[in-house]
Parts: C-alpha cells; structure tokens; sequence
C-alpha cells in the first residue's frame, strides 16, 4: 500500500479493560450472553436498537439481549449514535469523523463507509472535531456485538453534542436518506446515574424500586417514538441519562419514518448486582422494528390505479371512473378518509381530501382525485392534461379521528392535528412538524393558525382538538409507514 492509500485507524482503546483483549475470549463472552438472553418479542427486521455502553460485566446482558434481535440479519451500513463523556457539552452538532477509515478492534477491522459520511459532512448539523473519540468508550463499546451478529458491515460513527430541537430535525433530514432496509441505526446509552457519585439522588427510600419506576418512566416515551415526551421526562425529573443526545437525534429519525414498534428488550441496574445501591446505574435496552403497513400491496395499488384513471378521465374531459362496489375488495368497501396529493417534479399541483369517513374509500379516492384536479389554490394555472405523464400520485389513508384531552399526547411524526374553534377548523398532516423541526407546542399553535386562529387558541377551554395518523403510498414508491405523509399538505 502506497503512502497516499494508507489508512487512518483508531486503535480498540477500551480492549482489555472495559472488555476482553483477547479476540477469542471477547468472541465467546458476547456469544454467550446472547446464547443467554431472553429472546425479544420481536417482528420484523430491526430499524434500530438501543443498548447500554458500561463495562462488559455490568451492562453486557442487558445490550446482548438487543443484539440477540439482530441475529440472521444482514446489513450494509451500520449508524452508531454515541457521544463522548468529556466533550459532549462543548460542541453543538454532531461530529462525524471526516479522517477515519478503520476501527481496529480484537475481533478485526471495521471499515467506514467513508461515502455516506461524505454526504452527511454537506449538511451543517455536521461537524468534524479533532480527538473527539480519544478514548471515549460509548461507540467502541457496542461494536464487538455487531461483529458477532453481523457480516460485513460498514460504519458511520457519529458522536451527538449539543443540540437544539431545529438541530436534532436538521440532522435527522440528512440521515433520512441513507436509511433503507439494509442500515441499522443503534444507538449507546445507559439510563439513570444514580448516588452522590453522581450527584443524583431524587429519593432515598425503597431505591431498587424507585429506580424500576423511574427507568419505566423513561421507557415510556421510548415505546412511543415520542421526541416530546422523552424531552419532558428528563427535564421534569432531571434523569441522569448520559445518552440523550443520541436518544433524541434516533427519536427525530423514527418519527420522520413514521414512528415504529419498540419493544424493551432488557432491564438491569449495576446495584443489583454488587448488592450496593449507594451508587447505581440503570442499564435498558430497546428494539424497533417497522410499524406494519395497514393496507396490503395489492389494495394500494388498487386505489393508486383508480386514482390515476380519474385524473387522467378528468382531464381528458371524459367520464370519471365509478367504483364497482360488487367487485370491490371488501377493505376498500369500507368508509374511510383520504387526501389524494398531485405533484409535478415535486411541485404541488394539487391536494384535496376529507377528514371524515363517510364514503367508501375507493368513492373518496374517486372524488378527491377529481377535486385535486381543481385545487382552488391553482385556479389561475390549473393542473392539465399535458401533465398527466409527469404527475405523481400519492394517498394519504386518515385513521379515524381521537379527540385530544391532553395535548402530551400528540406524538411529533406520528399524529396530524385538526382544531376546530368559533366555527372555524384547519389540519395539518403529521409530516408537517417533522419537516419544519417543530416542537409540540409549535405544533398546536401552526394548527391555530392553519384554521386562521390566534396561535394560542388550542388552550381555550371550548377548542376541539383530534388527532390522527396518516399511511401514505405513493406511485413512485409504494412501501410506506403509518404516521408518514404526503410530501405536500393540503392548504
């Protein structure tokens, strides 16, 4: 190898300490434990995981118990989500190393895919900080598991600092490209830190059990994919979770895909095992896998095809299609909500749909696609036939409205907003507060004003407030995850 084609590498510099040195031991321990592990009760192909990062005798159960998930997958890319212990307060971002071609670890070398880190360095979220992995155990920790668990990956190693709300969603857009079937994102955090070590001690009493409680707390949000919620948990309770960062940049990112089914896989804590609960950290890990699409292939296709014939009878000037309710199958018999969505080369051209099952779905699909074609916002420059080989359907399938009594229970990603108010209602799809990086209580005040409200008027005692999930499925790509919209919103 030339002197211009060497390598940069990291050495394992917690090999031997935090875990065996030696590659055969290290090889059976992780083996072992996950020989040991309870088997989670997963289905699907895992999205991501969550798994602790403490010395091996300590956290390793509980991370094996995520890692077992992982078993008979193969992925191309790994996206680890760690952070330094040091240095993570005293930069904003998230640092991707831009010099680094192999972690060199007992169990051999893993390489960097070097050509996604490339594009994720263009977006400003982004940084590169010299040192910032120096003998920081977060990331390193976790990939003797993916070595045993998976062949021939390659890694992004990212290290989360400090971030803002519009940072975690800023970050999140650029790493929503890279993510198809075969990435894995993971991230490295243990829980709560708990004693003066720590300089935690919310409670005194009863701390194995007060500790259950607050990791359950904590798992709460977790289990829904709630960005907020996780946030409001630590602010309130000031949980001492070492992993936030890279918890809330994976949160942002599942609820960008529509959120996901999570499952806890382990839980533990280091005072049970020394019998000393004076000083304790709780160590839990999760598995997510994709939420199951509600409507099958074929119906999707169905409606899309419907769809499609009425644009183009629409514009044609010829007779709409009618849906033969004899024939039909019978889930799109059913009465259902839609918005049907035309775009040109990515220009809105139209979005039209009703928040109300009334109609069977495939008549609402019928009508909608007709009235997209007649979107009042393109009067002066209405969609025509001459598009018709350009446009791009996609349909939005509304779950039935839930009337909101607590607004902490609007998760970001996953549920679109309708406020109704002195006669007046406006709806936002769920993809909307993604996009643009919103908090919840953003969320609200958007859908306020959406409707041509004060932006506090969700917090008026007569404001009707509902929620809802959206599965879209699209031309171009009909695989879609419940909570995910339209890339165009109507209004």
């Amino acid at each position: 190898m030339s002197a211009e084609s060497k390598q940069t590498t990291r050495p394992a510099t917690c090999a031997g300490t935090w875990y065996p040195g030696d590659a055969d031991t290290l090889a059976a321990l992780v083996d072992k434990l996950m020989d040991e592990a309870k088997p989670s009760s997963v289905s699907g192909k895992p999205l991501a995981i969550i798994a602790p990062h403490a010395g091996y005798r300590y956290s390793a159960p509980v991370a094996a118990a995520a890692y077992r998930s992982l078993r008979g997958q193969s992925y191309k890319r790994v996206i680890v989500m760690a952070f330094s212990h040091r240095r993570a307060s005293t930069y904003r971002g998230v640092h991707v190393a831009d010099d680094l071609d192999v972690y060199d670890m007992p169990g051999g070398a893993v390489p960097l895919d070097r050509e996604t880190i490339a594009s994720l360095k263009k977006n400003p979220a982004f940084v590169s900080i010299t040192g910032i992995d120096r003998d920081e155990h977060s990331l390193e920790l976790q990939l003797p598991f993916l070595q045993r668990t998976l062949k021939d990956f390659r890694l992004i190693p990212l290290y989360v600092g400090q971030m803002s709300a519009a940072d975690f969603a800023l970050a999140a857009q650029a790493i929503m490209p890279c993510l198809d079937s075969e990435t894995l994102l993971v991230v490295s955090s243990d829980f709560t830190h708990f004693g003066p070590n720590y300089g935690y001690e919310p409670f005194k009493d009863d701390v194995p059990k007060r500790l259950a409680e607050l990791a359950d707390r904590a798992a709460g949000p977790l289990l829904a994919c709630d960005f907020d919620g996780f946030a409001e948990h630590v602010k309130k309770t000031d949980d001492t979770v070492c992993g936030y960062g890279p918890i809330m940049l994976l949160l942002r990112v599942l609820s960008m895909k529509g959120g996901a089914q999570a499952t806890r896989a382990a839980f533990d804590t280091s005072g049970r095992m020394t019998g000393d609960y004076t000083n304790s950290v709780t160590y839990q890990s999760f598995v997510f896998t994709p939420r199951p699409p509600l409507f099958e292939e074929a119906l999707r296709q169905q409606l899309l095809r419907l769809a499609r014939e009425t644009v183009t009878a629409y514009l044609d000037g010829r007779e709409l299609p009618k849906a033969d309710l004899a024939t039909m199958p019978a889930p799109l018999r059913e009465k259902g909500a839609c918005f049907v969505t035309l775009q040109n080369r990515g220009e809105l051209r139209g979005c039209i749909g009703n928040t109300e099952a009334i109609d069977p779905l495939c008549s609402a699909v019928i009508r909608n696609a007709e009235s997209a074609c007649q979107d009042r916002r393109f009067t002066l420059n209405p969609v025509t036939a001459d598009e018709v080989p350009k446009l791009h359907i996609e349909i939005s399938r509304l779950t039935p409205m839930q009337r909101i009594r607590d607004t902490k229970e609007v998760i970001i990603g996953r549920h679109g907003l309708l406020i109704s108010l002195h006669g007046r209602r406006g709806l936002l799809l769920p993809q909307v507060a993604y996009e643009r990086g919103w908090t919840r209580e953003q969320f609200l005040g958007e859908v306020c004003r959406k409707a041509g409200l004060p932006m506090d008027s969700w917090k008026q005692p007569d404001a009707e407030l509902y929620s809802f999930e959206a599965e879209v499925f699209g031309e171009a790509e009909t695989t879609s995850h419940p909570g995910q919209t339209a890339a165009t919103k109507p209004g």
